[in-house]
């Protein structure tokens, strides 16, 4: 055969197909195995994917695979939280909520109920039932806010309603502490809050 012609139809066969740097991160990561997801998860977070982010901040946050570094978990973190991706998010804002986790605190991390507020109101608002949730724990708490029976009766109530079912235990904590004046109030402003949230679910479904 033809050199040439040898060399044509080598070209038209397909190329073995490469897993990129999101997957092998994925993959290495589902897999356990931190020291191989490490690189490829560098790779895809440089290169702006948001889960690859995630999974990098986890792993410096935990040392998995890397040297353990609080401020390059919260970098990759931010940037994945600027960007709008709800695991970020959520993660940044519980190690803000606890300075650390939910069984301590941590090295690199303080408690800043402010920081985590802002993250979960965000995310409430935009119908994220857990961020509900955690919304009705701090006024329920009095953590970074003034403490409102009526308000985090409400977050609790809107947050069962989106699925979360955890509020249901708080919910009935509450009423046994609320006056009735509490509990008008709380009624009023899960009106509200209800209300706000058919209106963003409107203008959403608009924009799409």
């Amino acid at each position: 055969m033809n050199i040439n012609k040898l060399i044509g139809l080598i070209l038209l066969l397909p190329a073995p197909l490469l897993a990129s740097d999101s997957e092998l991160c994925n993959t290495h990561y589902k897999n356990a195995e931190w020291q191989l997801a490490a690189a490829p998860c560098q790779k895809a977070s440089e290169s702006g994917d948001h889960v690859a982010q995630t999974i990098l901040g986890e792993l410096y946050d935990s040392g998995d695979g890397v040297t353990q570094d609080s401020s390059k978990a919260a970098h990759w973190w931010g940037l994945a939280s600027n960007a709008g991706h709800q695991p970020a998010r959520n993660l940044l804002a519980m190690k803000h909520y606890y300075g650390g986790t939910v069984f301590g605190p941590e090295p690199g991390w303080k408690k800043d109920y402010a920081k985590a507020y802002k993250i979960w109101h965000e995310d409430a608002v935009r119908g994220v039932a857990t961020s509900q949730f955690m919304l009705g724990v701090m006024y329920k708490n009095g953590e970074g806010v003034k403490q409102d029976y009526a308000e985090a009766w409400a977050w609790f109530k809107i947050s069962l309603q989106g699925g979360y079912k955890l509020s249901t235990d708080l919910l009935i904590e509450l009423s046994r502490a609320m006056s009735p004046a509490d509990k008008q109030r709380g009624k009023a402003r899960l009106q509200e809050l209800q209300q706000r949230h058919s209106i963003k679910q409107r203008m959403t479904a608009l924009e799409r």
